[in-house]
């Protein structure tokens, strides 16, 4: 007979939910696992062990290897923790959304592990988009105060539809910038080695005014590097034929003189926000480039934030914390901050990392709506492509053993 496995859309969960742990500890009623044995695969317990070996130096998850957790890729990492808690002969494995953070091919690998394994042990898979979900899944389970109410078939279950559309216009600006050329940015034959290692070889890219970007590549590509070189203080950029608003890098400008012709959102930024701070207070940030309000803004800059909150609809929330928003919402409020100057350039780096379709669908119809009423160009950054984003081109990184090549794809 073949198994039952089970998913559950993440965001029905609480974000204190204790249904994997009540699953895992056999406290719950759930129809299949009574007496069985369960383990959690995650990010978070690959971080455990991540922190683990930094801090004691035992490669437990690696023993065999004799190399560093650290050294591997994503997919790797993942490969490695599945090896090690399937030698603990579990009945049953929690998948915490298995894929986030994945590139393509690191995320094929991964379905062909668990699609084989699924004939062995049952599996329940926690989901942010749909797509995501195992081909050998058969039941949805529906969740209500992290208690399940319902166990539907795939078959019969109807998943939502997410469509999403902001009303209003993009607020104009009041910041603006002189001698701006048409070329922003221009990497020519740009090669970059680490230890020896080539990141990499040949990059010749250039991004014009008003062009629409996405930069694409699996993990390790080189993605980080070039926005580094572009955005941050990459010493590497010093020695290349790197040209930043019409100068060579390293010509005279400082770091700050770029950046503030440059928004930027990562996911990343979240760790840098420590302190209570209101929605508000956010997006007005965006205008002193600071992590925070420091300075007394003006009326019509507060004007201007709260016209960017009316758009994202958050205009009642104003003074609501920034902590309290959800993780889609928290995006839009980064978003509209990176753009509330409309830079001549925008970075967004994996900025629907971690989503559930609603909120990927939402923080998509804000980019493309920033591309339609705005003159900023858009450097959009992310490991796959992504579905009604539409840009104009795309600049595509393949790794090889000499360095990671790019080639530009016109988005059809």
């Amino acid at each position: 007979m073949e198994n039952i496995h089970f998913t559950i859309e993440n965001k029905s969960l609480s974000a204190k939910s204790s249904l994997v742990e009540n699953i895992l500890k056999g406290t719950h009623s759930f129809p299949n696992l009574k007496n069985k044995k369960g383990l959690l695969f995650s990010n978070s317990i690959l971080d455990i062990f991540i922190d683990e070996e930094a801090k004691h130096d035992t490669q437990i998850l690696t023993s065999k290897e004799n190399r560093s957790i650290r050294t591997l890729s994503s997919g790797e990492q993942k490969k490695a923790l599945l090896n090690y808690l399937l030698q603990q002969k579990p009945d049953f494995l929690i998948l915490d959304s298995p894929f986030e953070s994945l590139d393509i091919a690191s995320v094929s690998n991964l379905k062909e592990d668990l699609i084989a394994l699924s004939s062995e042990i049952i599996l329940i898979q926690l989901f942010n988009r749909k797509e995501e979900i195992l081909p050998i899944i058969t039941h949805v389970l529906e969740i209500e105060n992290d208690e399940i109410i319902e166990n539907v078939p795939i078959k019969k279950y109807n998943f939502k539809e997410t469509n999403f559309e902001f009303k209003g216009e993009v607020p104009k600006p009041i910041t603006f910038y002189k001698n701006i050329p048409n070329q922003l940015i221009s990497l020519q034959n740009v090669n970059v080695e680490y230890d020896e290692r080539s990141i990499l070889k040949d990059i010749n890219w250039t991004i014009n005014k008003n062009e629409f970007w996405h930069l694409i590549g699996p993990n390790g590509s080189g993605k980080t590097t070039i926005l580094s070189m572009i955005y941050g203080n990459n010493v590497k950029a010093f020695r290349q034929e790197v040209y930043l608003f019409g100068k060579k890098k390293g010509s005279g400008e400082s770091v700050w003189e770029i950046k503030e012709k440059i928004g930027y959102f990562s996911p990343a930024i979240l760790e840098l926000f420590k302190r209570k701070i209101s929605i508000s207070q956010m997006v007005l940030s965006g205008f002193f480039d600071s992590v925070g309000l420091y300075q007394t803004p003006t009326t019509l800059q507060i004007k201007i934030a709260d016209d960017w909150l009316e758009l994202l609809n958050l205009k009642n929330k104003r003074n609501t914390s920034f902590q309290d928003l959800t993780t889609a919402t928290q995006r839009l409020v980064l978003i509209a901050r990176a753009m509330i100057k409309h830079p001549p350039l925008l970075i967004l780096d994996e900025p629907l990392i971690n989503l559930d379709n609603q909120g990927t669908a939402i923080v998509v119809a804000l980019i493309n709506k920033i591309v339609k009423e705005s003159d900023t160009t858009i450097l959009f950054v992310s490991h796959r492509e992504v579905e009604n984003l539409n840009p104009n081109f795309i600049y595509e990184l393949t790794p090889s053993k000499n360095g990671s090549t790019g080639k530009i794809k016109e988005n059809s």
